[in-house]
């Protein structure tokens, strides 16, 4: 099947103006960044605290040890146990979460504007004086370990997990989750728990973004009121060195009786700091960004293969993964991957259409605003600035730097970040049925691992 553009179809219009909002920083005495971003009239206001806790600052024998932390900051504080710190947020009417990912821990509200300061002070609370109940702590962990025996037997998720493992060295530590599996979690004690906390949730290395319709001199004092007495600093992060788990081959992780294949093909990809990072948005987004880029466009409309089929770059402090995606038949895995590949290997010789490169970068720019729709997207929206020390007029001059990647530049970005001899070509499905046809393709050795 031909896909073909509807000759109805209207043109897309120019993208509205859109300018991020203006924001300031300053900095207490403590070391703590504190990033004001004003909204006039919003109805909300959201509160982002963010330290470097996040997977980059524990060591592998611990590994998950920070998500596990991060986990447990809203299940109360040394002054109220779950019920009461529950109790006391349901009062105001906030919104408390904390997560952590490879680069950061974050604990953050939302809140009604008039309850900024209240909501600040359980915020200070929960990070400073974490309540860390045994009984919470082993609560979670057993949900993690149940969470990891249920990924597992997800082929998506199996397939996300298995792509990394073998797509790093055993001496990157990428190649696991952040969250940490089974071996490390099964071994976590309460008091290591405590003892990270304790390390890395310091003032010194950390930043409090606040966004939303506020006073600012009012702010200023509730900031000064509940965390200028915070202090320290933490040891920081490690720097990780990303090294490739192989040469090009096929990886088939045996799931038997399973009438489908999960599919995941890439290798090591870009960090947050690469100058090919807006060119690399437009390339990914050309393969596979949209309904009707080439690999959707391929194995979905032409070959029928799959409901979808996508591509796109993990980006962190250290090189994450560049991956191509899809869920197919069990009897079509073969041509299904070879179609991938030959799409990526295409992607590096063949021209791109000056129409398929404008439509990728209009789509890009077009969706840009709809992540500020909210005073929360607004205040994730700091976070790689603070995190990563982008510039300050990143968001503003984004649109731009998306309207300056013409054709030379997503060839360019396809020729280099594209490495053919480094594909990783992971199938999860029933071995039996898909290794015959993978090994006729000839397009790289096939190796057979069992699943977990």
């Amino acid at each position: 099947m031909t896909s073909t553009l509807n000759p109805m179809r209207p043109a897309p219009g120019i993208p509205r103006p859109y300018h991020f909002p203006s924001f300031s920083r300053r900095q207490l005495a403590n070391g703590l960044n504190v990033w004001t971003v004003p909204i006039a009239g919003s109805a909300l206001v959201n509160v982002h605290l963010l330290v470097d806790g996040g997977a980059a600052a524990e060591d592998e024998v611990h590994g998950g040890i920070a998500a596990l932390t991060a986990q447990l900051l809203v299940t109360g504080t040394r002054r109220l146990d779950a019920a009461a710190f529950a109790e006391a947020t349901e009062r105001l009417g906030i919104e408390v979460s904390s997560e952590s990912n490879w680069d950061h821990a974050r604990g953050a509200f939302q809140s009604l504007p008039r309850h900024l300061d209240e909501g600040l002070g359980l915020l200070a609370e929960m990070i400073r004086e974490p309540r860390f109940d045994v009984g919470e702590f082993e609560r979670l962990r057993a949900e993690r370990l149940a969470d990891i025996l249920q990924a597992r037997s997800d082929p998506g998720r199996l397939a996300d997990a298995s792509f990394l493992m073998h797509a790093y060295a055993a001496d990157t530590p990428y190649r696991r989750l952040s969250a940490g599996g089974p071996e490390t979690v099964e071994a976590f004690t309460h008091d290591d728990v405590v003892a990270f906390h304790s390390a890395h949730y310091r003032p010194g290395l950390a930043h409090l973004v606040i966004a939303g319709s506020f006073n600012e001199d009012a702010v200023a004092a509730s900031v000064e009121r509940h965390l200028a007495s915070w202090e320290g600093v933490g040891p920081g992060h490690r720097t990780i060195v990303p090294h490739a788990g192989g040469p090009r081959r096929i990886v088939i992780v045996d799931r038997p009786g399973s009438v489908q294949s999960e599919l995941r093909v890439g290798h090591i990809g870009i960090d947050r700091y690469d100058p090919r990072y807006f060119p690399a948005i437009v390339m990914s987004t050309v393969l596979g960004g949209t309904f009707g880029s080439r690999l959707n466009r391929r194995l979905r409309e032409e070959l029928g293969y799959t409901y979808g089929a996508r591509s796109g770059f993990d980006t962190r402090r250290s090189a994450g993964v560049f991956t191509a995606a899809a869920a197919v038949e069990s009897d079509v895995t073969a041509p299904a991957i070879a179609e991938l590949v030959a799409l990526l290997e295409a992607a590096r010789t063949a021209p791109f259409g000056e129409a398929e490169v404008k439509e990728a970068r209009d789509y890009q720019i077009g969706i840009f605003p709809l992540r500020f729709e909210s005073t929360g997207g607004i205040a994730a929206a700091i976070e790689p600035i603070a995190v990563y020390g982008l510039a300050d007029d990143f968001w503003q001059t984004y649109r731009e730097r998306l309207e300056a990647v013409g054709i030379a530049e997503v060839h360019a970005a396809a020729t280099e970040l594209i490495r053919p001899t480094e594909l990783l070509m992971l199938a999860v499905g029933d071995a039996m049925t898909i290794r015959g046809p993978l090994e006729a393709l000839g397009i790289g050795p096939v190796e057979v691992v069992p699943a977990p």
